[in-house]
């Protein structure tokens, strides 16, 4: 079997010189002695020991991508959607730096503590983190570089990448003002227990006051579940006197839901009733009629969260940095001017 030092030696250079090039230490290596190392490795198709390579690198080139349980189910985000397309991009943002991804969900911050002690790995990576004390705890006890997808602490030491939600929920509500609407609904999985939804609710209502309107109770659609919820949401609005003519729905997934479940209920949509959405994930392109949303750049935002991850590796004094993204409406047919 070839080792490290029959590579040095065809290679014509020292075992520290092809250790450089099997940890990544590109700097220390010039590009075209790195090629002719790496061709000697695809010659006698040498793969290295990564758990030698780890102990000696103290780099396992693994990172953890930390999903909560489903709304304290046990169900994996990587149901939703959007919270899959992002953990694909993470993963091949990831493996084209040569990393490795381990997916772990987790119903508490001790799991995911417990996590680190038994597996080495490099960073990690949190998204969709809806309970504050989980992510607190996380964000004071790891002592491994993390990056936290979704949600913004002003009072801790953070690494963070988050949308601006609050405008995100203004400008939905706007666009169906500036279309005719002032009877607008709002569905939410949850207003007050996520930092997220809250912000959205939070622009939906200020978009609301510009025009001189405030949200009504019957009209606030709450604790609606992404799956079922949208059928209910449906249901209950086709049991008013007195309609909405538009719902803004916090998610793409519970919107879909809304637009199923006007079929049969003597609802058209948009004719009867528009439905606006958010993140423009994948339903959003299928259903029909095609959901008008707010749109985020979700590749982005997995790109500026692994950039974030590689600087704190590097330099371990980096901890405290958040980058917010802009969004935009998408327009499809799910939205009429009255």
């Amino acid at each position: 079997m070839i080792t490290i030092k029959d590579i040095a030696a065809e290679a014509g250079v020292s075992v520290m010189t092809v250790s450089n090039v099997i940890n990544h230490n590109h700097a220390r290596v010039s590009p075209a002695t790195e090629q002719r190392i790496r061709d000697i490795m695809e010659k006698y198709s040498y793969v290295p020991n990564m758990a030698a390579r780890s102990l000696i690198s103290k780099s396992s080139r693994i990172i953890a991508v930390l999903l909560p349980m489903w709304h304290g189910s046990t169900a994996s985000m990587l149901r939703d959607p959007y919270a899959g397309q992002l953990a694909g991009y993470l993963e091949e943002l990831l493996r084209e730096r040569e990393y490795y991804v381990m997916l772990c969900s987790f119903e508490n911050a001790e799991q995911v503590l417990q996590v680190q002690r038994t597996w080495q790995m490099d960073g990690m990576i949190l998204i969709l983190p809806h309970e504050d004390p989980v992510t607190r705890e996380l964000v004071q006890k790891t002592q491994k570089p993390l990056v936290v997808i979704d949600r913004r602490y002003d009072d801790l030491e953070t690494l963070s990448v988050c949308l601006d939600d609050r405008a995100g929920g203004c400008l939905a509500t706007q666009y169906l003002l500036k279309k005719g609407h002032r009877k607008i609904a709002f569905a939410a999985p949850s207003i007050y227990e996520s930092s997220v939804i809250r912000d959205r609710f939070e622009g939906y209502r200020a978009a609301l006051a510009e025009y001189g309107l405030t949200e009504r109770e019957d009209w606030l659609f709450d604790n609606v579940s992404l799956q079922a919820g949208g059928e209910a949401v449906a249901e209950a609005i086709s049991r008013m006197s007195d309609r909405p003519t538009a719902v803004v729905a916090t998610e793409d997934l519970l919107a879909c839901g809304i637009i199923k479940g006007c079929q049969g209920r003597g609802i058209q949509v948009p004719m009867d009733l528009s439905v606006m959405g958010f993140d423009d994930s994948m339903p959003a392109r299928l259903i029909t009629p095609g959901l008008t949303t707010v749109a985020q750049d979700i590749r982005e935002k997995a790109d500026q969260s692994v950039k974030m991850l590689m600087r704190a590796i590097e330099d371990p004094s980096f901890r405290n940095d958040h980058r917010v993204l802009g969004v935009r409406v998408k327009e499809r047919q799910s939205v009429r001017e009255l």
